[in-house]
């Protein structure tokens, strides 16, 4: 299968990830899939039409998992939904005071999310389960994906993972393969729709000039 974009061992390739994942091979799964909430934003913005594609049901989530088995994984989820049976671990994702609207006659803000940790080998500073990172708000920033987790979020849980190919089947706008990128590690990311396969590939691309920039200036 060809791939969308390969460079400096990051590969992303387009397509339904149940169709490509047979063929490939990783070490650490780290994804945020379609949580089954068919969530939609009423905070259109500049994304247009803000809804997460496969979103009606776990059935995405749960066959990536399936096929993944108990090695090593880290993914997001919901509260609201059923969680993956297999996991070691759950560490709480506090999105910030900035976001969360719900139900403004309820008392407390929905501003976290569940991330599910699934087999063994994770290691490093021993820190809380309970990881504060700032959301990425429409209301200040230009997002490139509805549900875009933030960059420094992603860094510190990779950081953690067992070492070796970082795998995230629904890749969105490519920022597991950027924080791989940065921590060194070789990444692949399936994506099924093609203008973010297009965001990301630019991403990575400026991941690339910045860093050649970088080394130039250091010489």
């Amino acid at each position: 299968m060809r791939p969308y974009y390969e460079q400096s061992g990051i590969t992303i390739y387009c397509g339904d990830c149940r169709e490509i994942l047979p063929v490939l091979s990783a070490d650490v799964l780290v994804t945020d899939p379609p949580y089954g909430l068919n969530w939609h934003s009423g905070m259109d913005g500049f994304l247009g039409e803000c809804r997460v594609f496969g979103d009606n049901s776990t059935v995405l989530r749960d066959h990536v998992l399936v096929w993944w088995g108990d090695r090593p994984a880290i993914v997001f989820g919901s509260w609201k939904i059923a969680r993956p049976k297999n996991i070691r671990a759950l560490l709480i994702w506090d999105k910030g005071p900035h976001v969360g609207m719900g139900d403004l006659s309820f008392p407390w803000r929905p501003n976290h999310e569940d991330i599910y940790v699934i087999g063994q080998g994770f290691s490093g500073h021993r820190g809380s389960s309970v990881l504060a990172y700032n959301a990425i708000s429409p209301n200040f920033v230009q997002r490139d994906h509805p549900t875009e987790k933030p960059l420094s979020l992603m860094i510190d849980l990779i950081a953690k993972a067992p070492l070796g190919d970082v795998l995230d089947p629904f890749m969105g706008s490519g920022t597991t393969l950027v924080a791989a990128k940065r921590l060194g590690r070789k990444a692949i990311g399936i994506e099924i729709e093609e203008k973010y396969c297009e965001i990301a590939a630019e991403r990575l691309q400026q991941e690339a000039l910045s860093f050649e920039f970088a080394a130039s200036e250091s010489l």
